[in-house]
């Protein structure tokens, strides 16, 4: 057999096993491309990864993974928790003590404990802000809103309402759940359009009922400031026996001749009368 010929049967050898080789490599790289969603996570800023084991323990709950890419068996399930602060928005039906009813429009603000998030999830879930944080916000919203009548509803201080809701939120949520409230805040109360139109008059009322209370005390002042100058002026005409008109003729009488101006003063001879001006400009 001729050099010629072994080169050509080695080449019809090889190449059924290139061929194999290559279809290994493309079926390895197939396989990888369908599971390297599930092998290879990426775990967003801000996030954190709770893991899950089917075959073995479940959720892991002593530990979580960071942020950036996690390396996990294809059989085993990352779930992704945002640990930022979270802000929920919600309007909030209410009776008020006198049981009418209002629109209350919140923001709350919260997030997860990070070192419980597998408890979260265990126990919770994903979706733990719809099963705890709204029912028990729209809870206390409503407990605190009973407790005022509609009235002082419009009137107190929004920071009140707010801190009463959120000791209250913090009550059921922080102190039972690994779970931190941060802050409850009241946007906007709103009423029904007459019963607002109606504590608007009140409150219009009120201020005019206070403007009065005012002027009658003013008027009672100044009936008092009377009553003290009438016994200082009667106490003076008893003691000097002079008459207050005359007293107060001689005080003009003196300002007038120790003015710049020229005048003539003629002093009059009987007693009770006031000195006469002349010349006066």
């Amino acid at each position: 057999m001729s050099q010629t010929q072994k080169k050509e049967e080695e080449e019809i050898i090889r190449r059924p096993y290139l061929l194999e080789v290559l279809i290994i490599v493309m079926v390895f790289l197939m396989v990888a491309a369908v599971f390297i969603g599930f092998i290879v996570i990426y775990i967003p800023a801000g996030h954190k990864g709770v893991l899950f084991k089917p075959f073995t323990e479940g959720t892991v709950t002593g530990k979580h993974w960071d942020e950036g890419l996690a390396f996990i068996f294809p059989w085993n399930q990352m779930y992704i928790y945002d640990t930022r602060i979270i802000t929920g928005q919600d309007t909030i039906d209410a009776l008020t003590e006198d049981g009418l009813q209002v629109q209350a429009e919140l923001s709350y603000r919260y997030r997860p404990e990070i070192d419980s998030l597998g408890l979260i999830h265990k126990n919770i879930g994903q979706d733990y802000s719809e099963k705890v944080i709204v029912p028990h916000v729209t809870a206390a919203t409503r407990d605190v809103i009973s407790r005022y009548r509609i009235d002082a509803l419009y009137t107190t201080s929004r920071a009140d309402i707010q801190r009463d809701m959120l000791a209250r939120v913090r009550h059921q949520v922080d102190d039972h759940y690994p779970i931190t409230t941060i802050d409850v805040v009241v946007r906007n109360i709103v009423l029904d359009e007459v019963v607002e139109r109606a504590i608007s008059n009140k409150l219009v009322q009120e201020q005019e009922m206070l403007g009065y209370d005012f002027i009658i005390e003013k008027e009672l002042k100044e009936e008092e400031r009377k009553l003290i100058e009438a016994r200082g002026i009667r106490l003076f005409r008893d003691t000097s026996g002079i008459d207050i008109l005359q007293w107060r003729g001689i005080e003009a009488t003196q300002n007038i001749a120790t003015s710049p101006n020229a005048k003539v003063v003629i002093i009059g001879t009987d007693t009770g009368e006031l000195p006469v001006i002349l010349g006066g400009n």
